[in-house]
């Protein structure tokens, strides 16, 4: 978090992050155009339209009368041949949405993103607020949550939103329960 108290501004920075194609561009494409902010968000494809780097944008949101917070808002390349851009984007987050692929061919991709993202956590010096969205939930046999729990260990304390990036579904709702857990965390480790 970054507080700038000449402009009266908090900067919070959100990451998307997970395996290839499951769902983090969707989703934050989505979720820039559902807050009107559609124009605001920059992505970097290669010539087939894969996330080569990242997407990035910053939604502003009032606190108060006089304070604003602008989240910036990053996603983190799945694919395997950008591996070394996922720490650069990692680099100063305030709270990470994890995307899971929800089909169960690709529980041992989402379990090598996951323990990539854990490792990368591991170094940072203070809590990280990480919430897992359990995407593309509209296919046929999708994995639920108990599996996904158990497949990835992941500890009761890690929210789990059933999502369908495409449509939306829990977009918003998983996008603002991390805000406040980042907000949250951000407040209270800042020294007096």
């Amino acid at each position: 978090m970054i507080i700038d108290y000449g402009t009266r501004t908090v900067g919070l920075k959100i990451v998307f992050f997970g395996p290839a194609m499951s769902g983090k561009t969707t989703a934050i494409r989505w979720l820039f155009s559902s807050l009107d902010y559609a124009d605001k968000l920059t992505s970097i494809e290669n010539t087939v339209g894969r996330t080569m780097f990242c997407d990035f944008g910053t939604i502003p949101f009032a606190l108060g009368d006089s304070w604003k917070i602008n989240a910036h808002v990053w996603s983190a390349t799945g694919q395997d041949f950008y591996r070394s851009t996922r720490e650069v984007v990692l680099v100063g987050a305030d709270g990470v949405i994890f995307m899971v692929d929800s089909q169960e061919h690709l529980l041992q991709e989402n379990l090598a993103s996951w323990n990539e993202l854990v490792a990368l956590v591991a170094e940072e010096e203070r809590p990280l607020p990480i919430i897992v969205c359990l995407n593309k939930q509209d296919l046929p046999g999708a994995v639920q949550e108990d599996e996904i729990r158990e497949r990835l260990k992941l500890p009761r304390s890690v929210p789990v939103f059933r999502s369908i990036a495409k449509d939306g579904l829990n977009i918003l709702e998983a996008f603002q329960h991390l805000f406040r857990d980042a907000m949250r965390a951000s407040v209270l480790t800042k020294p007096i």
